[in-house]
């Protein structure tokens, strides 16, 4: 791509901040290793606002990013209101811990799983779709929030990673949680340490 890629329109200072921070987990990412951790939904990195309360407080990238020519390429530019999934995931949430303020999904593998636990010091909680009630999956953006909700811990903090084995329909899924772009960084960093380069 070239070298406007990403771009937003010139907006608040605190956007632009957000919006800076997610080009710098974008540039990050950009190597052929990554492709490994792209789910079939494709992944998308979600930055909020200090104060997020809606979705138009939450950027992302417009079309996730996909797999081009064996490198992960955005398919569109960062925008404020365009994330779905990680908005809700997001918002929800800093209603418990505000300090939260950026999440992305990534490609579940039970191997991957197994290495973080063992070969990291993140912290990880497993969330059973199976567990989530009828009604949750019949209301329309509820799914996240009950996910949210489920994974908090008694002082009410987020873990660096919520997974899933996924349920009926509905994909496996890791989703890492940070308060910063370098935060993130540093918790992918301790994640593309286990996965081979071939």
């Amino acid at each position: 791509m070239e070298n406007n890629e990403l771009r937003e329109p010139p907006n608040s200072e605190e956007k632009l901040e957000v919006i800076d921070q997610i080009k710098e987990i974008y540039s990050f990412i950009k190597i052929k290793k990554f492709i490994k951790l792209i789910p079939e939904v494709r992944t998308n990195i979600a930055g909020a606002l200090p104060d997020a309360k809606k979705k138009g407080d939450v950027a992302g990238i417009d079309g996730r990013i996909t797999i081009v020519d064996g490198l992960p390429i955005a398919a569109g530019d960062i925008k404020f209101g365009v994330a779905e999934h990680t908005a809700r995931l997001l918002l929800t949430a800093k209603e418990f811990d505000t300090s939260v303020n950026f999440v992305m999904n990534l490609k579940y593998t039970p191997e991957l799983i197994e290495d973080i636990q063992k070969k990291t010091d993140l912290e990880l909680k497993e969330i059973n779709r199976e567990k989530e009630p009828e009604e949750i999956k019949q209301k329309e953006f509820s799914t996240m929030q009950w996910l949210i909700k489920e994974s908090i811990d008694r002082n009410g903090k987020i873990s660096d990673i919520i997974w899933d084995r996924g349920s009926i329909g509905k994909e496996p899924m890791i989703r890492l949680f940070g308060k910063s772009s370098a935060d993130i960084i540093e918790k992918l960093q301790k994640i593309f340490e286990l996965i081979n380069n071939d």
